[in-house]
């Protein structure tokens, strides 16, 4: 199966704005100011208007990889294109954003490399990056690991994604991580693509139970995973909000 076709359906689409992820980044949208903003992996456009507001922009951007989402943001006022970001340039000048989301998009790429580079080009100096993914490192994958189970944001199968997992299984499957981040290799690979992280906030999993003795019986786990929140390291996904560093003087 082609990614276009696992993804035609399965975008972001009405996310729950009370979930802690993204009460967390809009929060730190609204420290920050800009006109222009771009969202990679916009879905149907209800983040990006979100977080828009948040920061006063005046013009919202989006680029997904679902023709289908593409027609959801438009209807929002996101003015959106179609666009696979890891085999394709955005279709921007240089310097045009002040600010870029990418949220939980990094992970599914096989080139992060190229994403990375494409945010820096499109923004302006000292332009900003708010970028979340889930963390490797975090307690929950440790704890997975030590019992010799797979860690949860990695899969064997895009079709049985809950294989090999402890507890937490998906029925369906999502297409799976290809590069997961532990909160060194996020700092160390931002760092090399002239990125400065400005702040770093960890984030909660989130967990649907369809049951009432489901949420009981997961709500240790819950407390638990909020509290380690406090420690990025550790949390179960990581938010970093970066800075456009501008290119050392080679003349000096």
């Amino acid at each position: 199966m082609r990614v276009e076709e696992f993804y035609a359906t399965r975008y972001n689409k009405g996310m729950p704005i009370l979930e802690d992820r993204i009460k967390k980044v809009r929060a730190l949208f609204a420290g920050l100011r800009g006109d222009r903003l771009l969202d990679i992996g916009c879905g149907d456009g209800t983040l990006t208007v979100l977080f828009g507001r948040a920061m006063g922009a005046k013009e919202l951007y989006g680029v997904d990889i679902a023709s289908e989402a593409i027609q959801a943001a438009e209807k929002q006022g996101v003015k959106a294109c179609q666009l696979n970001i890891d085999q394709a340039d955005l279709p921007f000048e240089d310097g045009y954003f002040d600010g870029v989301y990418c949220g939980e998009i990094i992970e599914h790429l096989f080139d992060p490399d190229h994403l990375l580079d494409e945010v820096y080009r499109v923004l302006k100096p000292q332009g900003f990056c708010i970028l979340s993914t889930p963390n490797l490192a975090g307690w929950p994958n440790r704890l997975a690991l030590l019992l010799g189970y797979q860690p949860y944001p990695t899969s064997v199968s895009p079709r049985y994604e809950g294989t090999g997992k402890l507890i937490l299984r998906s029925p369906q499957g999502q297409w799976s991580h290809i590069r997961v981040f532990t909160l060194r290799a996020l700092k160390e690979l931002t760092a090399i693509h002239r990125f400065r992280i400005r702040r770093l906030v960890g984030s909660s999993a989130t967990v649907q139970a369809p049951s009432l003795p489901s949420r009981l019986l997961l709500s240790p786990f819950l407390l638990f995973d909020r509290a380690m929140t406090r420690f990025p390291s550790l949390a179960t996904r990581i938010v970093a909000e970066l800075e456009k560093a501008q290119p050392p003087d080679e003349s000096r």
